[in-house]
């Protein structure tokens, strides 16, 4: 005898890891503010270099793999995992780092890169190349987002929203990021909200902006949320989490941390991490952002919180070994799992986000 409905259904649920509870969840959840995107450094780079680079290569690589492996090509990285960014910024910070100095420009040299391939690929299109040309006088001054916005990057079809956009239209007080680069404020700002940029300073450097300084007293709101670059921002270059030592000194001072009065951590996100549902977005897991960012995550859990991570395999992954990977490493039963591009799943956000909202004012 076949099974019935409610045990397909059953099925279903139990090989999605329950995000069909999650998603029906969400939606009043967002209305209340209880909803943190954390957002990757390649889900607005890949946008950005999508025309550049192929969706997958024929090693399996993703954009932002091949982007990676291009630098590493720049910095003669001598190894055959140059698509490893952790890996290849180590490589470059072990071999031109002399002083505090030299360490500095090694950090911002990865954001450099990208200006400049920026730069170069704008140049060779008619309608750019006069622009391109003239920020190239200015590529020390200009950030990788201003070159970015300047070159009106990253271009979308008339008929295709911004993702970056349309998650800047959630009415959500957080939005977390590894990104840095300023993208999100600028998606915020377009959409008529005023965002405040703060960073975590991990590494001990001071903030130079009082505007970027924590401030015990903020509280966030849809019309003026925070975001927070927990892997640095491209102001401080002693703040980017980079290599492979980067992240694990980030790990030992988040965790080593003892200041209450004025932690690494502001005491607000801390409270909005343990409360709030969590959809991680363009993170692979072998890559070092995202088990770092997982394992930072873990130190605010609490067991009434809900999380969705992305996750896309390439054409040569396993979902069935990838399955048994997260439930032997990270323990499954914590968070559910969407096989799908970061795109969609916005995308999908957006739309049930929308139909909500109708429905709650007929």
């Amino acid at each position: 005898m076949g099974s019935t409905k409610e045990e397909l259904l059953a099925k279903i649920k139990a090989r999605q890891g329950g995000k069909i509870g999650f998603w029906e969840n969400i939606k009043p959840r967002i209305k209340q503010g209880h909803v943190i995107p954390i957002i990757s450094n390649s889900f607005r780079i890949e946008h950005i270099f999508k025309e550049k680079y192929a969706t997958l290569d024929k090693d399996g690589l993703t954009p932002y793999e091949q982007l990676t492996r291009d630098w590493a090509g720049m910095v003669e990285y001598p190894m055959d995992d140059g698509h490893d960014l952790a890996r290849v910024a180590q490589y470059y910070l072990v071999n031109i780092q002399k002083d505090r100095e030299s360490e500095s420009q090694a950090r911002t040299q990865y954001l450099e890169f990208l200006k400049s391939l920026l730069l170069v690929t704008a140049e060779e299109q008619p309608k750019y190349a006069n622009k391109a040309a003239r920020l190239l006088d200015q590529i020390q001054e200009k950030s990788f987002s201003e070159i970015a916005a300047q070159l009106d990057y990253p271009r979308f079809p008339e008929n295709v929203d911004d993702p970056l956009g349309l998650l800047a239209q959630l009415p959500l007080p957080i939005y977390l990021t590894t990104s840095q680069s300023d993208f999100l404020e600028r998606a915020l700002t377009e959409v008529g909200r005023a965002p405040k940029t703060q960073i975590c300073f991990w590494s001990g450097e001071i903030s130079t902006k009082p505007e970027h300084k924590t401030d015990p007293d903020f509280i966030p709101t849809k019309d003026t949320p925070l975001v927070y670059h927990l892997f640095g921002f491209e102001d401080y270059p002693q703040t980017l989490v980079l290599s492979e030592d980067d992240y694990i000194n980030f790990l030992i001072s988040v965790v080593e941390n003892k200041n209450t009065q004025n932690p690494i951590i502001p005491s607000s996100l801390r409270l909005a991490l343990g409360g709030s549902q969590l959809i991680l977005l363009g993170y692979r897991l072998q890559d070092w952002d995202f088990r770092v960012l997982f394992r930072f995550i873990q130190k605010f859990e609490r067991s009434d919180r809900g999380m969705v991570v992305q996750l896309k395999p390439s054409e040569k992954e396993n979902l069935e070994s990838l399955e048994k990977y997260l439930k032997d490493y990270f323990d499954i039963r914590k968070f559910d799992i969407d096989w799908n591009t970061a795109d969609d799943i916005v995308q999908k956000l957006w739309s049930d986000w929308n139909v909500y909202e109708q429905s709650q004012s007929s």
